[in-house]
């Protein structure tokens, strides 16, 4: 059998449909994926509260929220470049914030953060 008698005068569509679809099927996908998203909620990571002892923060909650890695990287920076040990460090997080798994992580898991602090720095 000959293909082009099978296919007829069709080849040229086919040899342009195929990309064409090759390409859009990605596209199509994600945006399907995206309008099943839309109906679904995530909820925001369930984090450890601190003890009730500690009443505020070093910085408000909202900075610390999203910049508290400015706040760590700029004492790293006074420590390690200038030889300046503050008043601020990593030890005052871990008095209020005691468990590394259920507040650090729960955040950094949910971000697809990868926390690069503890691979010297001890968190009980």
């Amino acid at each position: 059998m000959n293909i082009k008698r099978i296919l007829g005068n069709n080849t040229n569509v086919i040899a342009v449909a195929i990309p064409v679809l090759i390409i859009l099927f990605p596209l199509c996908y994600s945006a399907v994926g995206y309008v099943v998203s839309l109906g679904t909620e995530s909820s925001p990571p369930l984090l450890e509260m601190p003890d009730e002892k500690y009443k505020e923060c070093v910085k408000e909650t909202r900075y610390m929220r999203f910049h508290h890695w400015e706040l760590l990287r700029e004492i790293r920076k006074e420590v390690v470049r200038y030889g300046k040990r503050g008043e601020l460090g990593l030890y005052m997080c871990r008095e209020c914030h005691t468990n590394r798994e259920r507040f650090c992580n729960e955040c950094h898991d949910a971000a697809s953060v990868w926390l690069d602090c503890f691979g010297c720095h001890y968190y009980p």
